[in-house]
């Protein structure tokens, strides 16, 4: 029998019945029920059976996500400087992006910026120096291999979270290369980060 304890945030490509768009046309907070199967979006045929509004289901399951992610779950990858992933037991790494600001509080100067190619993974490279333009390709390059080997693909695009909200980053897929098309307020946010690093490097010569 379905009771509450078996709310989970799973993060899905379309919208549910039960969930809220978190970037734009590519990535929904849904809320889903856990089973023996895994976890499957939540109907408003099991909300009712549960007694339960909209609001107050996500309320369950996000206070479960909260609980069951720690800041210490991002780990480096020591072979791609810049390039951190989100290491969970329940299989849903990719939902923790409901909640990722708050595990890099403080958020670096120039925000975030996630891969989410299907919902056991999460990948990010916190924007804090110019150094991140490196990680950043490491992504989009980790996005490009998942993206052409991943029948179960959840996002082949990048996203970027300001400090106000979640945008995408366009990434075009071709046959022999991957192009990252970053919108001009990205671009303005790197040259200003680019500039903070001088700034300091001039302070310390």
């Amino acid at each position: 029998m379905t009771d509450a304890s078996q709310l989970r945030i799973l993060l899905t490509d379309d919208a549910t019945e039960v969930g809220h768009e978190l970037v734009e046309d590519h990535l929904f907070v849904s809320v889903g029920i856990q089973s023996t199967e895994g976890v499957a979006p939540m109907t408003t045929t099991e909300l009712t059976r549960l007694g339960l509004s909209p609001h107050r289901a996500m309320e369950i399951a996000m206070a479960r996500l909260r609980r069951t992610s720690e800041p210490d779950d991002l780990r480096v990858v020591d072979t791609l400087p810049g390039l951190r992933f989100l290491k969970v037991g329940d299989g849903l790494a990719a939902s923790r992006i409901a909640v990722l600001p708050e595990l890099m509080k403080p958020l670096p100067l120039g925000g975030v910026v996630v891969a989410v190619p299907e919902p056991s993974q999460l990948l990010c490279v916190p924007v804090d120096s110019a150094r991140a333009i490196d990680g950043l390709q490491a992504l989009a390059s980790a996005v490009g291999h998942l993206e052409a080997t991943r029948d179960d693909l959840l996002s082949d695009q990048l996203f970027w979270f300001d400090g106000r909200c979640w945008r995408a980053i366009p990434v075009h897929h071709g046959e022999e290369d991957i192009t990252v098309l970053p919108p001009p307020d990205f671009l303005s946010m790197m040259s200003r980060v680019a500039s903070m690093d001088w700034v300091q490097v001039a302070g310390e010569a």
